[in-house]
């Protein structure tokens, strides 16, 4: 057996090992603090020289990119801020970063080609003003853990970062292809694993089953009458950044400085979005066994200034998003009507945007629209879940409401989108 096929049965086992796993992406930071200077100039480089690149290759090779080979490609030429050319060597990144810049290159030309094969309207790859990721592929060579630091290819001495603790608690890990990023204040090392599911025991949760339902009033509703409203806005200092920022002249000293401030002023607004989303979707996995959530719209939640600001401010489709990765959570169709129908008498009932209590005029019932919508969403799965499913690590398929049976459960006729589903 050749070199290229045992390369090729190790990557059969791995994906086939993989699929038995699951994936999770673990975000450190780099220590700027334990940074020598030659690794400050590295790290910098590694971004400048990744940006001077990708515009070269674009420059000289935009119809032939498929065809480019990065051995040949180490000496360059790019424009200063006067629009002068420059020679310039590549000597921080590696062969490995410069072939991968390239094969990106591709893939977005493919997918762009695939996008106007569908009738959309495309354009062409565009020049790159700055480059704030940079693509490790192979763990061992692009980049490896040692200790509690990180090697990465490039660069001499191993870079100190915080949060490689968190992967000792996880059983078989496989570590895979990471990114290096920057934010405009701080490196950050994203680094993808493979680790085997746990076998949680049902005794541990608190409840077997909870509805949840997000909204504008109250951010998540749960169906045992739980109600949270979290919302993190702009800080008086970012509101104060960007008024300062629009007096300052274009592309300036002070201008840079100010858009530096402001990036680190939103890095902390989202990682505090991100810090209690993870919160919340923790407490949920772990406490209840079957999690039903519907698959609300949220880009369409922008009808006036109020919602569309709150929707911005809450994290909403963080949640969302995080809680479809996991097996225990079931994804109502969108046009299950959980708000309008009454489990009592199985009838629906019209209700506006204003109306925050749930009165039935044929039976009585009434209750508080969030959590009668929660309730609702646990009643329509349990009626329903024998169509629900799952598709190797992907999570569950939404319970669909199909064009016949729509009229039986809403009381009028479906809408076209509905039938062209």
């Amino acid at each position: 057996m050749d070199k290229n096929e045992r390369i090729r049965e190790s990557r059969k086992a791995t994906q086939l090992r993989h699929k038995s796993q699951k994936c999770m992406t673990f975000k450190f930071k780099v220590d700027r603090s334990a940074l020598s200077s030659k690794q400050k100039e590295s790290l910098k480089m590694f971004f400048v020289e990744t940006k001077r690149f990708y515009n070269y290759i674009l420059s000289h090779f935009n119809n032939d990119i498929f065809n480019v080979n990065y051995k040949d490609h180490k000496k360059i030429t790019y424009l200063d801020k006067n629009k002068n050319e420059i020679d310039y060597n590549i000597s921080y990144i590696g062969s490995s970063v410069m072939q991968d810049t390239i094969r990106l290159m591709q893939e977005s030309i493919k997918a762009l080609s695939a996008s106007k094969k569908n009738g959309n309207k495309i354009g062409g790859l565009k020049f790159k003003s700055e480059c704030n990721s940079i693509r490790l592929l192979q763990y061992g060579i692009t980049h490896k853990i040692k200790g509690s630091k990180i090697k990465i290819q490039g660069i001499k001495e191993p870079i100190r970062v915080t949060g490689l603790k968190q992967l000792s608690k996880y059983n078989n890990i496989d570590l895979t292809t990471a990114n290096l990023l920057y934010d405009g204040y701080d490196y950050y090392i994203s680094l993808t694993c493979f680790y085997d599911k746990e076998n949680k025991s049902i005794n541990n949760y608190k409840e077997n089953i909870i509805g949840l339902d997000f909204g504008c009033e109250s951010t998540i509703t749960l169906s045992n009458g739980e109600k949270r409203k979290i919302l993190i806005g702009e800080s008086e200092r970012l509101k104060g950044l960007q008024a300062r920022l629009a007096t300052r002249k274009r592309r300036s000293n002070n201008w840079y400085k100010d858009v530096s401030l402001i990036r680190k002023e939103y890095n902390r607004m989202t990682n505090r979005k991100n810090d209690i989303s993870n919160k919340i979707v923790h407490d949920m996995v772990s406490n209840y066994k079957t999690i039903v959530i519907q698959d609300d719209q949220l880009n369409e939640w922008h009808e006036t200034e109020y919602i569309s600001k709150t929707v911005q401010h809450s994290v909403l489709g963080r949640i969302k998003s995080k809680l479809k990765c996991y097996d225990n959570v079931i994804i109502l169709d969108q046009w299950f009507p959980t708000t309008k129908h009454c489990f009592d008498c199985e009838s629906n009932i019209k209700l506006s945007l204003s109306d925050r209590t749930f009165k039935c005029p044929i039976c009585g019932s009434q209750s508080d629209r969030d959590i009668h919508a929660a309730n609702n969403m646990i009643g329509f799965y349990e009626r329903y879940k024998q169509s629900a499913g799952t598709v190797d690590l992907m999570p569950r398929r939404p319970l669909k409401v199909t064009y016949e049976s729509y009229k039986q459960l809403v009381g009028q006729e479906a809408p076209p989108s509905l039938a062209a589903e």
